[in-house]
């Protein structure tokens, strides 16, 4: 969508336009996660999820072909991580955590 095309004559718009180009993959940190959750509780006659631990693997281009999940990086560091006493929110702390290297990180779910 063109903000100018689109909007009203005097329309301020501050979108920047998407660049048509991939970032590099060496500036890309991939993390894949899981929450674990427990059905105990019921909530208008559904069970809620409530979720428990977060499960999280991450890798760069310098230690994607590692098959030690459990070896550390030397770019990224640790490779696998838990979170147990606010799952969401330590997982979010984590993603927004600043990397100097990295332009993007790319976040999958589990069964997302």
């Amino acid at each position: 969508m063109n903000c100018k095309q689109d909007m009203e004559m005097g329309h301020l718009c501050y979108m920047a336009t998407l660049k048509n180009e991939l970032l590099r993959s060496e500036n890309v940190l991939f993390v894949f996660y899981d929450f674990e959750t427990t059905q105990d509780m019921v909530y208008d006659s559904a069970k809620l999820h409530v979720p428990n631990p977060v499960c999280l693997q991450q890798f760069c281009t310098q230690c994607e072909l590692s098959a030690d999940i459990d070896e550390d990086s030397e770019r990224c560091g640790k490779r696998k991580h838990y979170f147990w006493d606010d799952p969401i929110g330590d997982l979010h702390s984590y993603l927004c955590e600043p990397r100097p290297w990295v332009r993007k990180v790319v976040a999958i779910a589990h069964n997302a």
